[in-house]
């Protein structure tokens, strides 16, 4: 017969405590070894890469790194506001740190690449995707395709090195034509925030670099391979969305819709100062998300915590929920 939970508790006290006391008053005894050499802590992560399998395709994504974001980034919103909705989802308060990712979809015929990274402008701890693609084997040059949600640095500067050469030279790149235009114009430039107005001097670098290799759409198109565009303005004005779809399987991709999980699903009308029309922005994030909620389709964005696949779920009261879809063991 096995041991009942009562001798097995009673069992692991007296070893616990023979461990430390000898029977019959003798001296003291200790069971424990001898502490080995300090190991140094290694204070980084291992690569940030995450495959998932969508149908018959393979998307995988690479972390870009992470900047902390103050909470003045917020329109309309006070400090201690920001910090109950991180301290709801149990996010340490006083700024938001924001993690970047791209994504590369695998058709099995082309390699598509979803965004870019921010290179070395979002500081030290960010513009670690050339590494990550290194880390899965992918060489640059074996990407088929770039497609940019939108025209902000942490999404086209990745495409371009300091010094102006191309990073991924086979590629094709498209984006849309209202945002393109948009960021290269010197109007837009001058009504822009002060912490924006250098976004424009390195779109136009961006596009100088591949000048050539672009091709723009407008609003919703079909790319072809399962893969189409839908809008989402507000945050930028051909700010865009990406359906994938795989033998029945459907995947949206937001951009910057949602820029934090932690405030944008409690609070749906939370916008960034840099948002270039807040209630157009407003209207796209609550559309898509409900869109999902109802539908109960997979969702990522590009500032969702790392590896950023989940579902939304809508909440009575009007705001929602991101739900992490749980680690997938195998692809």
């Amino acid at each position: 017969m096995s041991d009942t939970p009562e001798k097995l508790l009673n069992r692991r006290s007296f070893l616990s405590s023979a461990a430390t006391v000898a029977v019959g008053g003798a001296a003291t005894t200790s069971l424990v070894l001898p502490a080995k050499a300090d190991t140094p802590i290694v204070g980084a992560q291992l690569p940030n890469v995450y495959r998932r399998k969508l149908g018959n395709y393979e998307i995988t994504v690479l972390g870009d790194g992470y900047l902390d974001l103050p909470h003045q980034i917020w329109a309309g919103l006070s400090p201690e506001q920001i910090d109950g909705y991180l301290d709801d989802a149990f996010v340490p308060t006083g700024s938001l740190r924001n993690g970047v990712n791209a994504y590369l979809i695998n058709t099995g015929e082309k390699l598509i690449l979803v965004d870019s990274g921010a290179r070395d402008l979002f500081g030290p701890n960010a513009g670690l995707l050339p590494g990550n693609l290194a880390a899965i084997g992918v060489s640059p040059e074996d990407i088929d395709e770039v497609l940019i949600t939108h025209v902000h640095p942490d999404h086209v500067a990745g495409l371009y090195t300091a010094d102006g050469r191309i990073t991924v030279p086979n590629a094709e790149i498209l984006v849309d034509e209202a945002d393109l235009n948009f960021w290269i114009s010197e109007a837009g430039q001058a009504q822009a925030i002060d912490i924006a107005k250098p976004w424009f001097d390195i779109a136009r670098d961006w596009k100088n670099v591949y000048d050539g290799r672009i091709r723009t759409f407008r609003g919703e198109t079909d790319f072809g391979d399962g893969i189409s565009s839908f809008p989402l303005p507000g945050h930028t004005p051909g700010h865009t969305g990406l359906r994938i779809e795989s033998a029945g399987e459907t995947l949206l991709i937001l951009g910057d819709a949602v820029i934090s999980a932690a405030v944008q699903f409690a609070n749906p009308d939370a916008s960034a100062i840099w948002d270039t029309n807040a209630e157009e922005g407003k209207k796209s994030r609550r559309t898509i998300f409900d869109v999902a909620a109802r539908d109960r389709t997979l969702v990522t964005a590009t500032h969702l915590p790392f590896p950023s696949f989940g579902y939304v779920d809508r909440r009575a009261d009007g705001s929602y929920r991101w739900v992490p879809e749980e680690w997938r063991y195998a692809t």
